[in-house]
């Protein structure tokens, strides 16, 4: 799934130079909005966007800041050419980034704030006589319980909320482990292996099983 970044800027020469680095992109798709005057009260911002904006004479920061709040947008956001510090203590959430852009500092602030949100807010899980432990990080019923990993916890915590639908391994790759390009898939595979050997106490109540891409609880019947 793509994350959709947008800018809303009215100076022609840093739209074209931002549009050229998101040519090629399968990660982000971006949107650019040059009359922000004329359009912002057409424009519906969604929770899951990156807004941009570049500040300029004719383009007050004053008014994009009433456009974020009239959408009750609450994300991160870029401010481009703005006083950092001024920025900061106003909007906890504004991102400064000066020019001329540092590329590596701009691909690197949008990936963070991507992860940021699609981090996962993990809370406990009951399903069939077990609960599942985040805090703790333990599985049982009223006889038995096991301790688990970080780690491992997380990974079963995806499984059981999608309550015998398949999760992929890329899936599970990218939030556990976060959008780190050293870890393969035999890092999952091996701690897969170890989640089932600690299961094995509650193998008649449910069991993790393979599909063509990646897992899913396959729950017994009673």
């Amino acid at each position: 799934m793509t994350q959709r970044v947008l800018l809303f800027s009215d100076d022609k020469t840093f739209n074209s130079i931002i549009n050229d680095l998101f040519d090629d992109s399968e990660v982000f798709y971006f949107v650019l909005i040059e009359d922000f005057k004329s359009n912002k009260r057409k424009f519906q911002l969604n929770e899951d966007d990156i807004p941009m904006f570049f500040e300029s004479h004719d383009n007050s920061f004053s008014n994009f800041k009433d456009f974020l709040t009239k959408q009750f947008f609450k994300g991160a956001f870029i401010v481009f050419n703005s006083n950092k510090e001024e920025l900061s203590q106003e909007h906890p959430k504004a991102l400064s980034l000066d020019i001329p852009l540092n590329l590596n500092e701009f691909f690197h602030t949008l990936k963070n704030i991507q992860i940021q949100k699609e981090a996962v807010e993990y809370h406990d899980i009951k399903f069939k006589k077990l609960f599942l432990n985040m805090a703790g990080r333990i599985i049982g019923d009223s006889k038995n319980n096991t301790k688990l990993t970080d780690k491992e916890a997380k990974i079963l915590w995806h499984l059981v909320k999608e309550k015998g639908q398949t999760v992929s391994q890329k899936f599970l790759l990218n939030k556990v482990w976060g959008y780190r390009d050293d870890i393969e898939t035999k890092t999952l595979t091996t701690h897969i292996y170890t989640i089932r050997k600690k299961l094995n106490i509650f193998e008649n109540i449910f069991s993790i099983e393979n599909s063509e891409d990646g897992y899913f609880i396959k729950f017994k019947p009673i």
